[in-house]
């Protein structure tokens, strides 16, 4: 079965809470937490690699918390797959480390290729504007 791990389905979830109430003010990690029905530590983690991309900016002390790194409609769907999967590739010729050795020669690795195209296609123009 070829599906995303939960800790992207934890980082959109969380992004679409932080972009739905986004007036400017941080929004404490517990809060979120809650509203997305993650651990904290575990969005914790997930927010630490995410405000490495400048996807979210954390803000210290007392009335601390997250906010958008960015305009909500700056920041799609790939580059979240990408940071929290390390990158997109369904199949082994299409990886950019150590791809497979018989690419050229190999009948599917076309047909692999234009579904990957068609996914990061999909994921590039679904902003998470588009989803609050």
């Amino acid at each position: 079965m070829l599906q995303i791990t939960r800790q992207t389905e934890y980082a959109i979830r969380g992004l679409m809470e932080l972009a739905e109430r986004d007036n400017g003010a941080p929004v404490r990690l517990k809060a979120l937490a809650e509203a997305c029905e993650v651990s904290e530590a575990f969005l914790a983690k997930i927010f630490q690699m995410l405000s490495q991309h400048n996807v979210v900016k954390s803000h210290r002390g007392v009335k601390g918390g997250f906010s958008l790194g960015r305009e909500k409609d700056q920041i799609n769907l790939r580059e979240i797959v990408e940071i929290c999967e390390g990158g997109i590739a369904l199949n082994h010729c299409l990886r950019k480390v150590d791809p497979c050795c018989r690419t050229d020669e190999c009948r599917m690795s076309h047909v692999w290729d234009k579904a990957q195209t068609a996914l990061i296609d999909a994921l590039e123009k679904t902003t998470l504007a588009d989803l609050v």
